[in-house]
């Protein structure tokens, strides 16, 4: 896992209401050491943090569970390190995850940036995932993610974990969801990152594209509530 510069302290779920004012400046989590061999239920080979806590679907920082084309099975928060707010989410039905990594009131450092605009980061990055038990994935061609945001940077590609993961998805992609006037930020800064390592029957690559490109953050609690009351995929 590679080393983080932070500017402000870590905090906890029940510290939110102090986030306001904290500028962090982060460097990106690495995915490579998230996957582990399953524990008795084959679903879960994806071993989240120890410092992680579960939490229900109307907590995620993200608007994802409204859009996602896949039924959520779980979804795990961690507070690292500058005040990233981390969700790890895994699916029914498929091995994998997604993971998200938001800076708020604040963004990701450049190195983050740099890293995201590089197809060959992103090769290296995709070339470093594993699938238990098939092994490191087999990384097909690599296509920049568009969404038609000019401050969205990544990539994502389609691979396959032989022999028994012939369909897999992967992507990395940083978005700046909120602009802030009172935060200096550079042309290219992002304030959120996901990552996504999904195998198994998926959506079409269209589908999942799409739920990429519509990724927001959840700014009415409540008003975001009542639409995941509604929502018939999606819920745990």
């Amino acid at each position: 896992m590679t080393e983080r510069a932070m500017t402000c302290a870590c905090g906890k779920r029940t510290r939110r209401s102090a986030r306001g004012g904290v500028l962090a400046v982060a460097a990106l989590l690495v995915l490579a050491a998230c996957a582990a061999e399953p524990e008795g239920d084959s679903e879960r080979f994806v071993a989240f943090p120890l410092e992680s806590e579960t939490i229900d679907l109307a907590e995620t920082d993200l608007t994802l569970p409204l859009t996602s084309p896949l039924e959520i099975s779980a979804v795990r928060e961690r507070v690292g390190e500058g005040q990233v707010f981390e969700n790890i989410y895994r699916f029914h039905s498929v091995k994998g995850y997604i993971r998200t990594s938001r800076v708020v009131f604040g963004h990701f450092s450049d190195n983050v940036s740099n890293e995201l605009r590089q197809a060959s980061d992103f090769e290296r990055f995709a070339g470093e995932l594993s699938v238990p038990p098939g092994g490191k994935l087999d990384v097909g061609r690599v296509y920049r993610f568009e969404n038609g945001d000019p401050h969205t940077l990544g990539f994502y590609t389609l691979a396959a974990a032989e022999p028994y993961h012939r369909s897999c998805f992967v992507a990395r992609v940083g978005y700046r969801l909120v602009d802030y006037a009172s935060v200096k930020r550079e042309p290219d800064s992002v304030d959120t990152v996901v990552e996504a390592l999904l195998c198994g029957r998926l959506p079409a690559r269209s589908v999942l594209l799409d739920f990429l490109a519509t990724v927001k953050a959840v700014e009415n609690r409540e008003s975001y509530r009542r639409e995941l009351s509604k929502r018939p995929i999606g819920t745990i």
